[in-house]
C-alpha cells in the first residue's frame, strides 16, 4: 500500500506497572487479534516480547493461587501453556477462498544470558528456529549480534526447493560448507586460547582467516549503507562461492607449501571481505572480475614460487 507500517499495527502493553493478570492474558490478547485478521484473509506477524516477562507473570499468579512449583518457581504446566501459543502460528485458507497466516516471533530474555532456564529450554522445544543474541559480539560492534554457532533453523530442509529453483542448486551446500568453517574455527580458537595460533599449521591458520573473512566480509551487516541494508539473494550467494572460491585455491597452495603468510599479503583476503561494499546489488557481473583476479593472484604466487625454487 506504500503506508506507514504504524497504520497497520496493533500494540499491546505488558509493562511491569500493569496488573500481573493483564501481564499473563497479554499474549493471548495478541494471538486472538492475529488470528481474527488472519480469518479476514491477512498475513500477520505476532512480536511477543518478552515472553520471559509473561512467564514471571504466569508464576506469580501460580504462586497466588498456592499451586506446587516446578523448575526455578514456575509452574509445571509452563511447557503447555507456551506449547499452546507456538501452536496457534498457522497458514489457512478462509472460509471465502482467500489464503492468511500467523507468523509468530517470540522474544525470551532470561535473567544473565542463561540459556539453560526453563523459559529458554521450553521454548526451544516447540519453536523450529532460534536465534541467540550475543553480548560479546554486541560489544565488539558485530552486528546482526546473532551468535552462529548457537543459532539454528530447521527449515532448511522445506525451503531447499526454493533456494533450488530461485537461487541457485549450489545455494545450500555452499551454506554447509561456511557453517562446518565456522564451527572448525570455533575449535581451533579453543586451541588458541590456550597455547597461540603459532603452533597451528599453516592449513588451520587458513580456516581462521577465511572464518574471519566469513565472520566480517559476509555475517556482519551495515544497516546504514545503501547497499549492505539489503542483500539479495543472489548476492549472498555470489559471496558465499568468491569467499569459498578463495579459500580453495589458497588451500590448493598451502598443500603445496606456499607459506600463508605470502597469500594473506597479497590483500585478497582484505579485498573479499569489502566485496559487500565495492559491488553494487544491481552489479552481480563483478563477481566474475574478482574470480578472475583471484586465480591471477594465486598463478602469479606460483610462478614467483616456481623461480625461486629453480633459482
Amino acid at each position: 500500500t506504500n503506508r506507514p507500517l504504524t497504520d497497520r499495527t496493533v500494540l499491546i502493553a505488558n509493562t511491569s506497572n500493569m496488573p500481573v493478570a493483564a501481564r499473563e492474558a497479554s499474549i493471548y490478547t495478541g494471538i486472538t487479534l492475529a488470528e481474527y485478521y488472519r480469518d479476514m484473509g491477512y498475513h500477520i506477524a505476532i512480536m511477543a516480547d518478552s515472553t520471559s516477562r509473561w512467564a514471571e507473570a504466569l508464576r506469580e499468579i501460580s504462586g497466588r493461587l498456592e499451586e506446587m512449583p516446578a523448575e526455578e518457581g514456575f509452574p509445571a504446566y509452563l511447557p503447555s501453556r507456551l506449547s499452546e501459543f507456538y501452536e496457534r502460528a498457522s497458514y489457512v485458507e478462509t472460509l471465502n477462498g482467500r489464503e492468511g497466516s500467523v507468523t509468530i516471533i517470540g522474544a525470551v530474555s532470561p535473567q544473565g544470558s542463561d540459556f539453560s532456564e526453563p523459559v529458554t529450554q521450553n521454548t526451544k522445544r516447540f519453536v523450529r528456529c532460534f536465534w541467540a543474541l550475543d553480548k560479546s559480539l554486541a560489544y565488539a560492534r558485530h552486528y546482526p549480534a546473532i551468535n552462529w554457532n548457537t543459532s539454528y533453523s530447521e527449515y532448511v530442509p522445506d525451503l531447499s526447493d526454493f533456494y533450488t529453483e530461485q537461487v541457485d542448486p549450489q545455494f545450500l551446500p555452499f551454506r554447509q560448507e561456511i557453517s562446518n568453517l565456522l564451527i572448525e574455527e570455533n575449535k581451533l580458537m579453543d586451541i588458541v586460547k590456550l597455547i597461540g595460533s603459532d603452533v597451528l599449521p599453516d592449513d588451520q591458520k587458513l580456516i581462521i582467516e577465511i572464518a574471519r573473512v566469513i565472520r566480517v566480509g559476509f555475517l556482519q551487516q551495515n544497516a546504514y549503507h545503501k547497499d549492505d541494508t539489503y542483500v539479495p539473494l543472489k548476492k549472498q550467494f555470489l559471496m558465499m562461492g568468491l569467499i569459498l572460491h578463495l579459500y580453495h585455491r589458497a588451500q590448493a597452495q598451502v598443500a603445496q607449501g606456499v607459506p600463508l603468510s605470502e597469500i594473506v599479503q597479497t590483500g585478497l583476503f582484505e579485498k573479499v571481505i569489502k566485496v559487500k561494499y565495492d559491488i553494487p546489488n544491481d552489479k552481480p557481473e563483478l563477481f566474475d572480475v574478482y574470480k578472475k583476479d583471484i586465480d591471477a593472484a594465486f598463478r602469479k604466487l606460483s610462478a614467483a614460487r616456481e623461480e625461486g625454487q629453480s633459482a
